[in-house]
Order: C-alpha cells, then sequence, then structure tokens
C-alpha cells in the first residue's frame, strides 16, 4: 500500500493542483462537462501509473532507461506548467489550432517562443525539472512485482478505450480536460492527422482569381499611401488622447495639418488575425463573406492601375506567413518588396526593421517623376514580442511599457516618410491612410495578442486619413466629415479608395461595389451599421466565435472557452468591457443584434454547430 501511495503521489499533487486552478470554472460546468472532466482525472493518473511501470521494465538498458525518464519529465512540466502559462495569458487552455501555428508556421512559432522565453524562465525549469526528474527515477526503480498481474493489464486496455473516448470528443471538450490529457491529446490529433498542410483548407492563402481590369482614359492627378499598421491599438495613439507622448511626430504632423488631418474615432477590425484583416484592407472583403470573394475582388493597386499609376507593395512581413506568397501571386503592382527581397534580417516574429522599409519606400517616392505613385506600406515594429533599438525604450516598467516603447519607435521611423514627402515637394499632392489589419490585447481579460481575443482592445483601431487641401476640395466633404464619429471599419478602405479615384461609374467596378459590405467614407454612412469580427472561415479556421459591433453594443459569442458562451458590453459606458449584460438582456433584443449575422452564410455554417443559431 505504502509503495502505491508513493506511486500515485505525484500524480493527485498535479490533480490537485489542477482542481485548484480551475475551481472558478466548475461554477459554468455542465454535467457533461464535469463528466469529461472527472474521466480525464482517471485516465491521467491510470496513465501515469502504467507508464512508471513500463519504465521499470527498462532498468537493464541505463540509457534508454534515464532517457525515458527525462523525456517524461519534460512531457510533464510542460503539459502542466506551459498549460497553466498559456491560460494566465489566454483565457483558455492550449487547443488544436495552438499547435497547429507549430505545424503550419514552424519558423514564426520559434522565432515568437525564443523571443517570449528568457535565460530566467529556462532556469526556473530547470530547477523545477531536476527535482521532478530525480522523483520519478526513485519511482521507477522500485520492485512493482507484488502490485502486478494480468488484471492490472486487463484495467490499461479498457483504459485505452476511454481515451478513445476523449479522442474522438475532444474537438467539443477540450477545454474541459485535465491539462497533461488536454496537451497530450492535441499532440495524437496533429499525429493522427493527415492533412496536406499545402491544400490551404483553413491553414493559409491559396492563389487569387481577380477580376481584370483595364486601363481607363483617365489619368491620375495625385498620390496615394496607404500605411497599414500591424497589431496598432488606437488608445495608445495620442491622435486618440493617450496620455504619454507614444507618437510626437505623428502628433506634430496632425496639429501642423489640423484642417487636413481627419481622424475616425470608432474605427473597428473584421478580423484579429493578419491573414484575414489585411486581405480585408487590400480587397474590402470582409472574413465573414464568401472565400470567392476574397480571392476575386481587385486589390487596391489594382484599381490604381486603371489610372495608370505606378503601384507598389512594400511590406516588412514575410510573404512565407500564412503563404501570403500565394495571395500576391497574381495582378502584383509594379514594384513589390518583402522580407524575402529585402534580405533583411528578421525582426519582431517573421518581420524585418520598418527602418528598412521607409527607407526602401522614400527611394521608390523619389524614383517616380513623371507619374503619380500608390503604394501600399504594411509596417511591423508594433508586433510581438515589440524588440526596439534600446535607445526608443523610455518606458520600462511593464509589459505594456514595452509595446509603447515599439510605438513610440514606428513614430521616429514614420517621421522619415512625410520628412522626405516634403523635400521632394510631394506632401501637398499625397493622400495617406493611416489604418491597421488588428490590434493588440496587453493582459487585457488576461490575454496577450491578438488571434484569441473579439475584445475591445483587439478590434479598435486607429482610421486616419490625411487629405490635403489641394486635393479636397475637388470632393464634397459634408459626409466624409460627418462619418468621423459613426462606427467605421478597415473594409471601408478599398470602396474609398473607389470614390477618391472618382472610378465608381466605371462599367468594371460598379459590379464590384455591390460585393462590398463596407462603406466609402465619402458616403453617409447609416446609423445602425454593424461590424462583424471572425477569425473562422473557410480560410483561417481558428476556432474563436463572433463579434457584432452595433450602436454602443458589443456582442460576443465565445467558442473557444468551455462552455461557450455569449458576452455583451456597453463600450460607451463601459470601455474597458468589465460588465457583461447578457442576462438583463430580453431575447428579442439578442435576436435583433444577432439578425443581420444570419445572412451571410460563413457566420451560418461555422456558428450554427455552437449553437448560436
Amino acid at each position: 500500500m505504502k509503495l502505491f501511495l508513493k506511486l500515485i503521489l505525484l500524480p493527485l499533487i498535479f490533480v490537485f493542483t489542477d482542481l485548484i486552478s480551475r475551481f472558478p470554472l466548475f461554477y459554468l460546468y455542465n454535467q457533461w462537462q464535469l463528466f469529461f472532466y472527472f474521466i480525464s482525472v482517471v485516465v491521467s493518473i491510470s496513465f501515469f501509473i502504467l507508464i512508471i511501470i513500463l519504465v521499470n521494465k527498462l532498468k537493464k538498458s541505463k540509457v534508454l532507461f534515464n532517457t525515458s525518464i527525462f523525456f517524461l519529465s519534460i512531457f510533464l512540466l510542460i503539459s502542466f506548467l506551459g498549460s497553466y502559462v498559456f491560460y494566465t495569458f489566454n483565457g483558455f487552455f492550449p487547443n488544436f489550432y495552438s499547435l497547429l501555428y507549430f505545424k503550419t508556421e514552424p519558423e514564426s512559432a520559434f522565432l515568437l517562443l525564443k523571443d517570449s522565453v528568457n535565460s530566467q524562465d529556462l532556469v526556473y525549469f530547470t530547477l523545477i525539472e531536476i527535482p521532478v526528474f530525480i522523483y520519478l527515477r526513485y519511482l521507477c526503480f522500485q520492485d512493482y512485482s507484488k502490485i502486478l498481474n494480468r488484471n492490472i493489464f486487463l484495467a490499461f486496455s479498457r483504459l485505452l478505450v476511454v481515451y478513445f473516448f476523449l479522442f474522438v470528443y475532444h474537438n467539443k471538450f477540450d477545454q474541459c480536460l485535465i491539462v497533461d490529457v488536454n496537451f497530450a491529446i492535441n499532440l495524437q490529433r496533429h499525429l493522427v492527422d493527415n492533412t496536406d498542410h499545402k491544400t490551404f483548407s483553413g491553414k493559409g492563402h491559396s492563389l487569387r482569381n481577380p477580376a481584370l481590369l483595364t486601363k481607363t482614359k483617365k489619368k491620375s492627378k495625385f498620390n496615394v499611401l496607404v500605411i497599414v499598421f500591424e497589431s496598432m491599438r488606437k488608445d495608445r495613439l495620442q491622435a486618440y488622447n493617450y496620455q504619454r507622448e507614444t507618437t510626437p511626430n505623428l502628433e506634430k504632423f496632425r496639429l501642423e495639418h489640423q484642417k487636413e488631418f481627419h481622424v475616425f474615432n470608432r474605427p473597428y477590425t473584421v478580423s484579429t488575425t493578419t491573414m484575414l484583416a489585411v486581405p480585408a484592407i487590400l480587397t474590402g472583403i470582409g472574413s465573414h463573406q464568401a472565400k470567392e470573394l476574397v480571392y476575386s475582388q481587385p486589390l487596391l493597386w489594382e484599381y490604381a492601375k486603371m489610372l495608370d499609376y505606378k503601384t507598389f507593395f512594400l511590406s516588412s512581413h514575410s510573404m512565407q506567413w500564412y503563404r501570403f506568397y500565394n495571395y500576391y501571386q497574381k495582378n502584383k503592382p509594379n514594384h513589390f518588396w518583402t522580407k524575402e527581397t529585402s534580405r533583411k534580417p528578421f525582426f519582431n516574429d517573421l518581420g524585418i526593421d520598418d527602418k528598412f522599409t521607409i527607407e526602401h519606400l522614400n527611394e521608390q517616392v523619389k524614383s517616380v517623376k513623371k507619374k503619380h505613385f500608390f503604394g501600399v506600406i504594411q509596417l511591423n515594429s508594433t508586433h510581438y514580442p515589440y524588440n526596439i533599438p534600446s535607445k526608443y525604450k523610455k518606458w520600462k516598467e511593464n509589459f505594456s511599457d514595452s509595446y509603447d516603447n515599439a510605438v513610440l519607435y514606428q513614430d521616429a521611423v514614420l517621421k522619415e516618410l512625410w520628412e522626405n514627402l516634403k523635400k521632394e515637394g510631394k506632401l501637398e499632392n499625397t493622400v495617406i491612410f493611416f489604418v491597421s489589419d488588428h490590434a493588440e490585447s496587453l493582459k487585457d481579460h488576461s490575454n496577450i495578442g491578438h488571434v484569441d481575443s473579439y475584445y475591445s482592445e483587439t478590434i479598435s483601431i486607429p482610421l486616419m486619413v490625411y487629405l490635403p487641401e489641394k486635393i479636397a476640395k475637388n470632393y464634397k466633404l459634408k459626409n466624409f466629415l460627418g462619418n468621423k464619429n459613426k462606427i467605421t471599419s478597415n473594409i471601408d478602405i478599398a470602396p474609398t479608395i473607389i470614390d477618391l479615384l472618382k472610378i465608381d461609374e466605371n462599367q468594371e467596378i460598379k459590379p464590384l461595389l455591390s460585393n462590398f459590405d463596407g462603406f466609402s467614407l465619402f458616403r453617409t454612412i447609416p446609423a445602425d451599421r454593424e461590424v462583424i469580427t471572425m477569425n473562422n472561415n473557410d480560410i483561417a479556421r481558428f476556432k474563436i466565435g463572433v463579434s457584432l459591433i452595433k450602436g454602443d453594443l458589443h456582442y460576443l459569442w465565445r467558442i473557444n472557452v468551455v462552455p461557450n458562451r455569449e458576452e455583451l458590453y456597453n463600450m460607451k459606458t463601459d470601455p474597458k468591457e468589465t460588465r457583461n449584460l447578457i442576462s438583463s438582456f430580453s431575447k428579442s433584443k439578442l435576436e435583433y443584434l444577432k439578425r443581420n449575422m444570419k445572412k451571410h452564410v460563413i457566420c451560418r455554417k461555422f456558428l450554427r454547430k455552437y449553437e448560436i443559431f
């Protein structure tokens, strides 16, 4: 009996720790979810006993014996400690899609891991791993002949059946399982997943089949730049009343051009993953719309080519990321420059230092003499882990400060852009759009990053437009100015560009306008406008749910937590989204909020099985 108690001591400690850590969640679990948790605990303890007994049989081979114990101790610590750390930062335990990132984007994932784990973390891990290894080795040396019999192996064969049962229903109940079993099944699911990830089914971009546009007799009259920020929160910019001086150069530029610099106060993204958000900006097609539209609607520079612009796309990002090289393969701009063509070193995940991108942009601006230019610039400075030169580390207190320092650095880099435009005499004849793919969570709502969150901090993005008076006088700005306090989105950029270029009456363009779910900033945006945010469709299959902005209300249906739950916030009275109003809202009012989602096939297809409709 004493030997058996020693054998189950460590797994019981793990179970007790797990019980304490998720105790508040048990009040939310239904009977089935509690049942699956209980079964997973039994499996966890039983498999631990089985593995110890099996390793015990390897004592004759010291190398194999010690190697097996080493990997067992590593697995236990990673599955437990790793899962709890992940939960602390993300609000849910690792799932199939968390590990899928390592499978489909290994270079990016390991770079991110390298930047996230420091030497101090490795020291702590080693200090914990050593006693666990010693204790496991002690257990494996014991004589289990007295407790071994045929019945124990019969019991473990039955246990495999139970494990298979958990495996089958894992996708639905993963967040209910004890963390080591959940982690093991996630790994197992990837081992048996024979999907060819080059087919891009929900795991990256495929080739576009864009509509072909022909040149018109009209010629360009001014320049256009679309600056796409990465993971930029609007509340960290001085233009949106942030108290820290994170954007002194942009603020100076804004104040010098107050009548020409327009800040839109309520912009939201349609996706919190770059894989869907950047195409949404370039096409005007949201992630809740059909995949066919994302791959057929022209990109921004394709409209510009109609007016004989010199077009370019400059990106600090790698095009290997989410296989964007496929997405841009057809109908490229006149000049296409990315991380791969730059040959610059990695800087913040799979990107390069933005200073090189802006330097190259300035070269492009300078090279355009007889024509006008139309450029899309994708930046990377504010991508996690927010690496920047040490001279820009102004705030040094916490994680959030690192992000502010990255914003400060990006501001310094952007200063070079408008100074060069001014030097070249092109500033007064260049329209500049500033927009972000999505925003960023900085431990808000127990989350870091953006992909797994639809809260305000990840969907509220900046949207600003520098529209020189010389160009603005040719447009009626009543609607444009009136939209500054209305709900806007990054899918509004494309229809706005069409109006800016005055090609909306073109016979090739007219049929395309009906595909937009966004609105031109030059036209009246309806007061009851809605913005749907999704990361789960036929292109990206992240298990997150859906977000809906309508008026001051923000509705969320979260499927990355168990139990799946509805949340509702009043963004005007509760901007931090701390008070869930769902229980005080009538079913009829909720149905009214969700009504327009039902018309979108993507929303119905991916959320019906989670019983939202």
